[in-house]
């Protein structure tokens, strides 16, 4: 688990000098475990992780489909469906100081408040029948904001931060009349509008080409920092969050087998599996390479 000492000096990597990071963690996480099904058919998608994260941090969480990584940020966010069978338990489990556990007996999960989620699919995240507008409606309300005025001028002010500056325009659709990364877009104001201290992104550039993807991390990472958001990345592209985090966390098969600065983890790696990520991208350095490795060259090693 990343002590004091190193989550201040982490959490300062590549930030605004305005904003001044708090040396508590504002999400802390003790040997939490998330199993689906009961008996022999029981399934741990989550085994024992620890971590935590500073007030402002930046941080990575990589690793394959399938390794764990959307199940652990849904519990974090309060978002895992409890009712269908998934049990969790951990040493701790907060959010600034306050149990962070999804609830039981609630056939709608709802979200730790505070924490605010970018979806992998903003098109199916997105309302298809409202408008964009409408939908801001909802998440300023949840912020207090009521006033009729108030939450146009809201809503204006974040599209406009996001990039998208025909505000009415965009007010006025729904999401299918909109480009896949105008949505993207949509939904990163949408997480901000009310000023969450903890922004996770699941896969934010899943289905965006290489320049979009860029772009998408860049805008995250600015308004994070100017709002002084903690921010956690759950992405398989560990190049990019390489450029785009403070500390990286590696998991596979459930497990967080690697928690390092980012800016050390190429240097530094100890696990196979890290290894094998950094290994099988593509670089300038292997561009002659008749075959580029692949994980099981690694994991075999």
């Amino acid at each position: 688990m990343t002590t004091t000492t190193e989550r201040e000096s982490l959490s300062l990597v590549g930030r605004d000098e305005n904003v001044k990071a708090d040396p508590a963690p504002v999400l802390s996480v003790e040997d939490l475990t998330v199993t689906y099904g009961t008996g022999e058919s029981a399934v741990a998608a989550v085994k024992n992780a620890s971590f935590d994260i500073a007030s402002g941090e930046r941080v990575a969480l990589v690793g394959e489909s399938g390794s764990g990584k959307s199940t652990l940020a849904m519990t974090i966010a309060g978002l895992l469906d409890v009712s269908a069978g998934a049990a969790v338990e951990s040493t701790r489990l907060e959010f600034e100081g306050r149990p962070a556990r999804p609830e039981t007996g609630r056939s709608v999960p709802r979200r730790t408040e505070g924490i605010a989620m970018v979806f992998q699919d903003a098109m199916t995240a997105l309302d298809p029948v409202w408008t964009i507008g409408g939908q801001f409606k909802h998440v300023l309300a949840g912020a207090g904001i009521t006033g009729r005025r108030e939450r146009a001028d809201t809503t204006a002010y974040w599209l406009n931060k996001v990039g998208l500056s025909d505000t009415k325009r965009v007010m006025r659709s729904r999401p299918y009349e909109l480009s896949g990364g105008m949505r993207q877009r949509v939904m990163t104001a949408l997480a901000l509008c009310g000023s969450p201290r903890l922004l996770i992104a699941d896969e934010p550039t899943s289905a965006l080409d290489a320049s979009l993807a860029r772009g998408t991390m860049e805008l995250l990472q600015n308004l994070t920092q100017e709002q002084g958001t903690a921010l956690l990345i759950v992405s398989h592209d560990i190049k990019l969050c390489l450029e785009f985090s403070d500390t990286m966390l590696v998991m596979y098969r459930g497990e967080l087998v690697e928690q390092k600065a980012s800016a050390e983890i190429v240097a530094t790696a100890t696990h196979p599996y890290t290894k094998g990520l950094l290994g099988c991208v593509p670089t300038l350095a292997n561009r002659s390479a008749t075959r580029l490795p692949v994980l099981r060259d690694f994991m075999s090693a």
